[in-house]
């Protein structure tokens, strides 16, 4: 159990920004689309227009660990390392914080602000921010624990929105909740709609995120054999992209696969390569925890 919920912490949770992240107060719809443009655009290699929506994000959130994150990296890529690593540091520090103080919100009282926000968007016949609001909604229902709420109003949000992006998306997150009500074949049909999805429009770096997700769910299975397909084709991708930080994450992954299968040589080696990119990539709370669980 504690695996399973491993996966969306590190990969799902930290990158999906189609619902507004309920991290440190509520955010606004602006936010959710600088943080897209953001890595959208590190996607596309285009640093320059990165750069830019990373810098408005931290000034709108500077309390937010993605904002600064996303900025490090665009700063990385044009080559400003001083000024990645200060980004890096930041981001995680906020990340410790976040989870020192854990969950500090009121969830009821974030459902009451949803509830006023559905009603001006049905008002306005806005179908996509009704969807949006409404995924936003299925998230504080995963936060209590109540995924058949979660999956009755991402089911609702499906059907507004006519966006590929956001029903991929949407896909991601209902697998998480079927990952967390143990019912495995709904997760891995809901990530394989998402990667198909993803692929359609392109948007590599959250095709990159669900083959890792899937590849972790079909470790945890003991399905070896699509484990190592899905996360061979999820390196691939992040090796195009450039983004280190998954990069890490999936060799962490390997590292795990390999070590289930009693293969230690190749265990060690991929965990080595985990450990260096996180040390690098500033996340050295993670490349201590690889350290302490596996290298030591």
């Amino acid at each position: 159990m504690e695996y399973r919920k491993e996966v969306i912490r590190e990969v799902f949770m930290k990158k999906y920004f189609l619902a507004l992240v309920l991290v440190f107060g509520l955010v606004s719809v602006t936010y959710a689309n600088e943080i897209d443009k953001c890595f959208n655009s590190l996607d596309s290699k285009k640093y320059q227009l990165a750069l830019q929506s990373g810098q408005n994000a931290v000034k709108l959130y500077p309390n937010n660990e993605d904002a600064h994150l996303c900025l490090g990296k665009a700063y990385d890529y044009l080559g400003y390392i001083d000024l990645s690593i200060k980004e890096l540091e930041i981001a995680e520090k906020l990340k410790n914080k976040k989870e020192a103080l854990g969950l500090h919100h009121n969830l009821d009282n974030d459902l009451l602000y949803y509830d006023e926000q559905l009603k001006k968007a049905r008002y306005l016949n806005d179908k996509e921010g009704e969807s949006e609001i409404l995924s936003n909604i299925a998230l504080i229902y995963c936060e209590q624990n109540n995924y058949d709420k979660a999956l009755e109003y991402f089911n609702k949000s499906l059907q507004l929105t006519s966006n590929p992006d956001s029903i991929a998306t949407i896909y991601s997150n209902i697998a998480s909740v079927y990952l967390d009500k143990g019912d495995n074949d709904k997760v891995v049909e809901y990530y394989k709609k998402a990667i198909e999805l993803s692929q359609k429009v392109g948007n590599y770096r959250n095709t990159a995120i669900n083959m890792i997700n899937l590849g972790a769910v079909y470790t945890n299975l003991k399905n070896f054999q699509d484990a190592q397909y899905y996360l061979q084709k999820g390196l691939l991708i992040v090796q195009k992209t450039g983004d280190r930080l998954l990069e890490a994450n999936i060799y962490k992954y390997f590292g795990k696969l390999y070590s289930l299968q009693k293969q230690k040589g190749l265990a060690k080696e991929y965990f080595k390569k985990a450990y260096n990119l996180y040390k690098t990539t500033g996340y050295n709370k993670d490349a201590q925890w690889l350290y302490d669980a596996y290298l030591k």
